[in-house]
């Protein structure tokens, strides 16, 4: 049962439990406004009680944009609890299970601003003694925060906070818990300089304020996306194709998304065809267990159209051909809910494969059938694409077609909106 509680505080949902705390998600009736009720399982120790309400005071004696901000807490006779701030409660831990990638000229000022935050709790003689992945949240347009105050700690030394803070930002950037796996080795722009600030930190020779003051310090400069392939060219692709498959071996990393994981008018674009915005050395070759599929254009929000001529490319197998969205001179959340790709596959995929333009972000989604309201497509994983071709931990469904639903479009040079796709794969 949960602790009484101020009767300002009303709980709603429960999300879960960190450890022996569990998590609901409340409304401040006093202020009308969403907030994080964390409290102690009724079977907690008195000492635990009394660890529990440090970590919240500690973080609560800073203000800090990039520390979760905690509101109130107590004492009750059969347990403890913290009001927090409700910053959308989405941890590096859902993104990594979710295989969303982070945009990285968005995320980096995040990384030093959370290390600088962390380096400010430290002065005040603060020590967290537990971040991981589940521990810090970075939702759309939300800063990146550190929060989980209260758990019980794993360490008791701001060195070991910075070092996992580093893990962290690294499994952020990464998308991987595989702590071999380095930013620019799965990142196109991404300077290797960010690679050393990362490891120095994971191996303790840096302080919080040091390890942010490197990362804010290192630009990244963005690759531009590679031009057509044209058939004259044909050596250089097998040699960058070859060039793939060493480096798909040696890295060897997937995102796994997590299946339970708790929007017209266009302008003229270029000429339609076989295009490539992702460049051919980051391909992997054709999996042996890919099933066949047929894919249509889905748009019920729209004119019920989107390069129809171009779709069969995303399922041809050659990653230098693909499909492309209309581009928009807006952003397509301002025009209508998305639109997307349906596909029926023979056979029953437990995995997914995309590769299209960095800074999509798409909604994975299955049906019996393609239904008439799109509402009532059941939802599956949600992610942001990268340079790189990401995997979908697909759930085992009987039949059916699975929608790649765009809800976010990537800026052209242009100022229009538009997302390419270049290759959608399913595998058992």
């Amino acid at each position: 049962m949960p602790p009484r509680l101020p009767e300002r505080y009303r709980l709603n949902i429960r999300l879960g439990s960190d450890g022996d705390i569990e998590e609901w998600l409340a409304q401040d009736a006093q202020l009308d406004r969403p907030v994080l009720v964390r409290y102690l399982a009724p079977e907690a120790s008195h000492d635990r009680h009394g660890s529990f309400l440090g970590g919240v005071r500690a973080a609560a004696a800073l203000t800090e944009l990039h520390l979760q901000k905690v509101f109130a807490a107590g004492e009750t006779s059969a347990s403890a609890y913290s009001v927090s701030e409700w910053d959308g409660g989405v941890s590096f831990a859902d993104r990594i299970r979710a295989g969303e990638g982070l945009p990285v000229e968005e995320f980096l000022p995040n990384a030093s601003g959370l290390c600088v935050a962390l380096a400010r709790f430290h002065a005040t003689g603060g020590v967290h003694g537990a971040i991981d992945t589940s521990a810090v949240h970075f939702s759309a347009a939300h800063p990146a925060k550190i929060g989980a105050f209260g758990r019980q700690p794993r360490w008791k030394d701001q060195a070991s906070d910075t070092r996992a803070l580093a893990e962290v930002l690294r499994a952020g950037l990464t998308g991987t818990d595989d702590p071999s796996v380095m930013p620019s080795a799965v990142l196109t722009g991404v300077n290797p300089e960010i690679d050393a600030a990362l490891k120095a930190g994971i191996a303790g020779q840096l302080d919080a304020a040091t390890l942010g003051a490197h990362l804010s310090s290192v630009a990244f400069e963005p690759i531009e996306d590679s031009p057509p392939v044209r058939p004259w060219r044909s050596l250089v692709v097998l040699t960058l194709i070859g060039m793939a498959i060493a480096l798909i071996a040696a890295v060897g990393i997937a995102a796994d998304f997590d299946p339970d994981s708790p929007f017209l008018y266009p302008v003229g674009g270029e000429a339609t065809g076989p295009t490539s915005t992702i460049p051919i050395e980051i391909g992997s070759p054709k999996d042996p267990d890919s099933l066949d599929s047929h894919v249509v254009v889905y748009d019920p929000l729209g004119d019920g159209t989107e390069s129809d001529d171009e779709v069969q490319y995303v399922v041809d197998g050659d990653p230098s051909t693909s499909w492309r969205t209309e581009a928009y001179s807006r952003p397509i959340g301002e025009l209508k809910e998305g639109a997307g790709l349906v596909f029926d596959v023979a056979g029953t995929p437990t995995s997914m494969f995309v590769r299209g333009s960095s800074g999509t972000t798409f909604r994975v989604s299955w049906a019996d059938a393609i239904p008439d309201d799109p509402a009532r497509w059941e939802h599956i994983a949600r992610g942001t694409l990268q340079a790189s071709e990401i995997q979908i931990q697909l759930p085992v469904r009987g039949g059916g077609v699975w929608r790649l639903w765009l809800v976010d479009l990537p800026v052209r040079p242009d100022g229009s909106y538009q997302a390419v796709i270049n290759e959608v794969r399913f595998a058992s």
